[in-house]
């Protein structure tokens, strides 16, 4: 019982069922009492009909029973009829002597009714006196099967069973559209939740929910602010130590450079130096990354704080990029070149973040290279996106790479040493900070083709 719907459901529902039975319990014996009232009512009305025609005829032998007596029992059951008639010292004047006289005397326009056997079949008696005209009286006696008691008994109560059914069947659909109705507004609640970019750590806005979910609002909103204090003194001291970390680095390929600089240092020495600056300036570019990376969450899980975004033509920056690489491709023996680049391709982004965004894919292209080779880049608009296409001709990526390629430290091809694993998920973070989307795919012959689509600014 842990659904909200299975707990009302069970004190409205449960209540209407047990109710409902009860009813039929009661109804049950309602309607055999109903049954059996009708039923005497009919034996009553035919023994008085033929006790005032005996007493008409003043008690003679020879006083049949009228037949409109037992026109009162014609159903559907063919019930079986008996009667008798007696005259006051229980003489049999007419009638079927199988049929037992009542046990008390009849009082005279007194109906007595009693349950009785005519050869072995169970049957209701009335017994009904009426006086002579010269005085004394006469009884007649009028028996029926129950086969008609009993239909008449299962047809009220299946009439009210059915009543029933149908009033807990529309229990249930209101039960059923209320819940729906009722229990909308926390889905949409729900909804709003799920909505919301990973790591936003916005508080919630109270007239967007219901009363009743107004203390899980506060607690959330409660539970976001220490969350918040936690996660900014920890991005203050992860930016803090790469920030003197990137100095100390500085300063150590400073020196580096000047000792490789002086005269006469053996050339095991200046090996030695060169391995070492090389090493500093991948660490170097690590710890930019890192600070990117805390930058663009910082900037995610608090949107209203930098303002609203500038306005930038995509194929400018991505120009500027290529221009910046060109000598990296030169020395790697890559064509790179800008295939095609439409011209007023707005869109609301940072420059400095659509330049990281271009840097990475362009730079990984050119890297990830196992050879010779060539990386295209593309600019075009694609409906209400600019699309930012770069495809290579290099190995590409295994299919079982591509799902995890974005993610931290994660490197698809661990012989390379020098790929620190940030830069796809530093593209990625930044795509979701501006609601653009990217796609990998290996394309057919060798290669790799990636799509960024950054929603075009409004005019």
């Amino acid at each position: 019982m842990k659904s909200l719907k299975s707990r009302l459901a069970a004190w409205v529902f449960l209540p209407v069922v047990l109710i409902s039975a009860a009813d039929l319990a009661v109804t049950f014996h309602s309607t055999d009492s109903v049954a059996t009232l009708v039923q005497e009512q009919l034996l009553k009305g035919a023994a008085r009909i033929i006790a005032e025609h005996v007493a008409a005829a003043e008690g003679a032998a020879d006083a049949s029973a009228p037949p409109a007596a037992f026109e009162l029992f014609e159903n559907e059951e063919q019930d079986r009829v008996f009667y008798a008639v007696r005259s006051a010292n229980g003489l049999l004047i007419d009638g079927d002597a199988g049929l037992a006289p009542p046990a008390a005397p009849v009082r005279e326009d007194v109906a007595t009714y009693f349950l009785s056997e005519v050869r072995g079949a169970p049957v209701r008696v009335v017994a009904y006196a009426e006086s002579l005209p010269g005085g004394g009286l006469v009884t007649a006696e009028v028996a029926q099967t129950l086969a008609g008691h009993a239909a008449l008994r299962k047809k009220l109560f299946l009439m009210t069973a059915r009543e029933h059914l149908l009033l807990v069947a529309l229990v249930l659909a209101a039960l059923v559209i209320a819940f729906r109705w009722t229990l909308r507004p926390l889905m949409r609640f729900g909804e709003l939740l799920s909505a919301r970019q990973p790591g936003s750590l916005e508080p919630l806005r109270a007239q967007e929910v219901p009363k009743e979910l107004l203390p899980v609002t506060e607690a959330l909103n409660g539970y976001v602010v220490r969350l918040d204090s936690t996660l900014s003194s920890y991005e203050r001291f992860v930016a803090g130590t790469a920030h003197h970390l990137r100095t100390y680095f500085a300063i150590l390929t400073s020196q580096l450079n000047f000792g490789m600089r002086e005269a006469g240092i053996p050339e095991e020495q200046k090996t030695l130096l060169a391995a070492m600056q090389k090493t500093t300036v991948e660490g170097t570019k690590v710890i930019n990354q890192l600070l990117m990376l805390a930058a663009v969450e910082q900037g995610r899980q608090h949107p209203q704080s930098g303002g609203p975004q500038p306005t930038i033509m995509l194929g400018q920056v991505v120009t500027s990029v290529i221009e910046e690489l060109a000598p990296l491709a030169h020395r790697h023996a890559v064509e790179l070149g800008l295939d095609g680049s439409e011209e007023k391709l707005a869109v609301s982004a940072a420059p400095h973040l659509l330049r990281e965004i271009a840097f990475n894919l362009v730079d990984n292209a050119i890297k990830h290279m196992d050879g010779p080779g060539s990386v295209s880049v593309v600019v075009r608009r694609d409906g209400a996106c600019a699309l930012l296409r770069i495809v290579d001709n290099g190995p590409g990526i295994e299919a079982r790479h591509i799902g995890r390629v974005f993610e931290r430290f994660y490197r698809a091809d661990q012989g390379k040493p020098n790929s620190s694993g940030l830069g796809l998920a530093i593209v990625k973070e930044i795509c979701d900070s501006l609601g653009a989307a990217i796609m990998l795919r290996n394309v057919n012959g060798g290669g790799l083709q990636v799509d960024v689509r950054v929603p075009l600014a409004q005019p």
